[in-house]
């Protein structure tokens, strides 16, 4: 065992491939990102229709919308074949040059040839025949530019010819934009060009970070569209082809392409140096940006053609745009073929209230990164990690809980503002990310936890392995097999694979103790056994420990088998019971209900209590009574006459001396009336936290003191919101506290399996692992080398995670209702304290590294 981990650690050692990711120049959290998404929206939105503005306006607006997304990637007026955009953004900015008049002239012919091709061609190029035309000529294109590529590599001359490249880059793309361009004036032309909007925006995105590279990394978007075109042709000829043979061999060598690339760039130094040994030179690749993201949904793609799940689409640029759609390019969510190009088949709507509610998620995934996970990231995090040694071990604790807070916030803005800009433009993407440290179980993690990459391991590895076919040890054998493969798939580290194990096996114990739990064994007896395994397994270690240095791989798996079951079996035990149901309000016969739904907004009022269910057994035993017919149905009891009665009663009350003690009275009033009542109590905590959410982050700005209470209590009138947003039932309140008593148990013991996961994730090497780990068994409480803004990032985080989610779900569907000049006020006012909470050096995504 400890040959094992020296020659791990051995490899470790060994020169490689930064991990950190490359440079990015345009970016979510970037200042260009409101100007790009601004300029693709707008230019989106003029190619969907006529009829308003003036068909020059508009053509004219579009070509300057182009070159602004070009000058975007460029960031130099000189590079505009155009001379409209040359023109308006030289007298934009003043001191910047301006290109030849004769390249103008050229870039003038060439949008005014494009244009009237588009006008005259735009409804035939999208017609299935000359797509497949379009995938062949773009084939051999690429073909023909990677050739000269190499040759070019090998002379010494790459450089000069991505010169020129670059030279020409504005004119080849102004030819597509006008053919766009021209393609939006007609109706049956209109399809193929908003979506060529969306595939050129998409490619300047991408190759925004490509172009920053230097080399033949500077072509790595041809690669990319290389795979997608063949992918597409591979995919139309698996349709035609009915001989399984074939099928199957078209489909190997879509797989083989897409996971060729992938090893290649990502895997071929771990296997050729610490997995095989073969003493070969590491290559030293740079990763490019998402490979894993854009490489996942291409494949699943063919994957689901060859399964008939969906036909192949007979579009080669709505395919492309598909996989190089530039909110999720990057870092997700992993969209399905079968969720976004029907989407894009047809003209999606561009709602008001979708559109106010990408803002909203925009803005929630700024804060998220700017004013957290990047603050998280350069105040601890970093420092921690780099050197565990210098710190307490309480601090390498709170490092810990820090680095998946970091990570959580990171992923998960990233998700939240690529699902906003594609609402934005009308498309819906899933969700991601649920607040996954709520979770009482490791399953329910994975349910929670960057939900499209969970659903994509069980749909493309775990099922195929035979999932929960065969027995309960196939069951666990997938399960850690997929997990494996899930984290090498973050990184080629053995640190990774080790943070795949421990989550594949903890799913596995997991998933063994709910099998006992279906079956009718008793929990608390499997518990009990548990526990006494864990304790001699404690004292046994305790023992080996002290009789030798036997390498921290053999403590970690050792730890593991005895304090894994025990978690699983509690964890288990505590989530067995299912969260109670709020009961209905009775209904008195001939009477109309009058007590309205207090559940989420825009949920329908709960069916009236039968017996079998969670409603008090007064309700469930209660004998059925036949309605007595009426003439017509009773008119509901009004809110003013309820509450009239209520005085009335009370004025009684008070005149009898007030022998009625208060519940009792209560009980008495009519329901429409309490719950009324408990309605506008619960509205006015809600503005009550926002108004506190307010002054803490106007706090937070200055660091104050008062920004941690203030924020307490922003959560605490959430949570009471939350609370008092249920049925006023007493046996209903106290069996839901008991749940939650025993579900927050769960969640507590479930976070701290997860961090110690993301220990291996964040780490270099065992060694490193094994330092953190060792750092905080040394149980000193020192905090000093933590500044006060950490504890309070850190605070705030936490308290932003576990907040109320009844009371956010009712603020974010507060925003879209409020007049624009109040969501612009608010934009801008949240955009200004974005910008005050900015750290001085950006910090790239996390994900960008996958």
């Amino acid at each position: 065992m400890r040959g094992f981990e020296a020659w791990q650690n051995q490899a470790a050692r060994r020169p490689r491939r930064p991990r950190g990711p490359a440079p990015v120049p345009v970016t979510f959290s970037s200042a260009d990102y409101p100007l790009f998404l601004i300029a693709v929206f707008a230019a989106y939105a003029l190619t969907r229709a006529d009829g308003w503005l003036g068909r020059g306006a508009r053509v004219a607006i579009l070509l300057l919308l182009g070159d602004l997304l070009y000058l975007l990637l460029t960031k130099d007026v000189a590079t505009l074949w155009d001379p409209l955009g040359a023109l308006t953004f030289h007298r934009i900015a003043l001191d910047a040059s301006i290109a030849p008049p004769w390249r103008l002239a050229v870039g003038a012919g060439v949008a005014a040839g494009a244009i009237w091709f588009g006008h005259r061609h735009g409804a035939r190029l999208a017609g299935a025949v000359a797509q497949r035309w379009i995938a062949w000529g773009s084939m051999a294109a690429m073909a023909g530019i990677g050739v000269a590529v190499v040759i070019t590599h090998r002379a010494g001359s790459l450089e000069a010819m991505s010169d020129g490249f670059e030279a020409v880059g504005h004119l080849v793309f102004l030819a597509l934009w006008g053919v766009a361009i021209g393609g939006a004036q007609t109706a049956g032309g209109r399809p193929l060009a908003r979506v060529i909007i969306l595939l050129l925006a998409s490619s300047v995105f991408y190759h925004a970070w490509a172009a920053a590279q230097h080399g033949w990394y500077r072509y790595l978007l041809l690669l990319l569209m290389a795979i997608v075109v063949g992918d597409y042709l591979l995919a139309l000829a698996i349709e035609r082809t009915e001989d399984p043979r074939r099928r199957k061999a078209l489909l190997v060598v879509s797989l083989a392409s897409n996971l060729g690339v992938l090893a290649l760039f990502k895997y071929y130094d771990f296997f050729a140096l610490d997995v095989l040994g073969l003493g070969v030179e590491p290559l030293h690749l740079i990763l490019p940006a998402g490979i894993s993201f854009h490489t996942f949904q291409s494949m699943s793609y063919t994957i689901d053609v060859y399964r008939r799940e969906i036909p192949a689409t007979r579009s080669v640029v709505q395919f492309a745009t598909f996989v190089l759609f530039f909110p999720q390019l990057v870092a997700g969510p992993i969209v399905r073929a079968q969720q976004l190009l029907p989407q894009m088949e047809r003209l999606p709507v561009l709602d008001r209230q979708l559109a106010a509610d990408g803002l909203f998620r925009i803005l929630v995934g700024l804060f998220k990164k700017i004013a957290l996970a990047d603050l998280l990231a350069q105040l601890v995090v970093d420092r921690v990690f780099e050197a565990p040694g210098r710190f307490s071990g309480l601090e390498v604790m709170l490092a810990t809980y820090a680095y998946a807070l970091q990570i959580y916030l990171d992923f998960s803005a990233y998700s939240d503002i690529a699902i906003g800009s594609a609402q934005l433009l009308g498309f819906e993407f899933p969700e991601n990310f649920r607040t996954p440290y709520r979770s009482a179980n490791l399953q329910e993690f994975w349910r929670r936890w960057h939900i499209t990459l969970s659903s994509w391991l069980r749909d493309y590895l775990y099922i195929p392995l035979g999932g929960g076919r065969g027995g309960p040890l196939a069951t666990y054998r997938n399960l850690t097999i997929t997990m494996l493969l899930g984290g090498l798939w973050h990184g080629a580290s053995w640190t990774f694979v080790t943070w795949g194990a421990l989550h594949g096996l903890g799913l596995a114990a997991t998933r063994a103790c709910q099998r006992r739990a279906e079956a009718g064994a008793s929990l608390a007896r499997w518990l009990a056994v548990t526990a006494g395994i864990a304790s001699s397994g404690a004292l046994l270690h305790v023992t080996l420990a002290s009789s030798g240095d036997h390498g921290v791989l053999f403590h970690l798996i050792f730890a593991w088998l005895y304090t894994a079951p025990v978690w699983a079996a509690t964890t288990a035990f505590l989530t067995l019971a299912p969260e109670p149901r709020a009961p209905a309000p009775p209904v008195r016969p001939g009477r109309a209900a009058t007590a309205p739904s207090i559940g989420r907004a825009g949920t329908a009022p709960p069916a009236p209590a039968t017996a079998g269910t969670d409603a008090p057994d007064a309700v469930a035993r209660a004998p059925r009574v036949a309605p007595r017919p009426t003439a017509r149905p009773a008119k509901p009891v009004r809110k003013s006459d309820a509450r009239k009665l209520a005085r009335k009663q009370r004025k009684r009350r008070r005149k009898q001396g007030g022998a009625i003690r208060m519940p009792v009275a209560v009980a008495l009033e009519p329901a429409a009336t309490r719950h009324g009542r408990r309605r506008d109590v619960v509205e006015a905590l809600r503005w009550l936290a926002c108004a506190l959410g307010a002054l803490g982050v106007w706090a937070f700005l200055d660091a104050q003191a008062a920004t941690l209470p203030l924020a307490a209590a922003c959560a605490g009138a959430g949570l009471v919101a939350d609370v008092l947003d249920r049925p006023p039932d007493d046996a209903f309140a106290r069996r839901w506290a008991a749940w939650a008593a025993r579900r927050a148990i769960a969640v507590v013991l479930t976070f701290h399996y997860v961090c110690l996961a993301w220990i291996f994730f964040r780490a270099t090497s065992f060694d490193h692992a094994a330092a953190v780990l060792g750092q905080i068994a040394t149980l000193t409480t020192d905090t000093h080398s933590l500044l006060p803004q950490v504890k309070l990032v850190l605070a705030v985080g936490l308290l932003a995670h576990f907040y109320a989610p009844r009371t956010y779900a009712w603020a974010r569907a507060g925003f879209p209702r409020l007049p624009p000049w109040a969501q612009a006020l608010l934009m801008v006012g949240a955009a200004l304290a974005l910008r005050r909470l900015a750290v001085t050096e950006a910090q790239p995504f996390i994900y960008f590294q996958f």
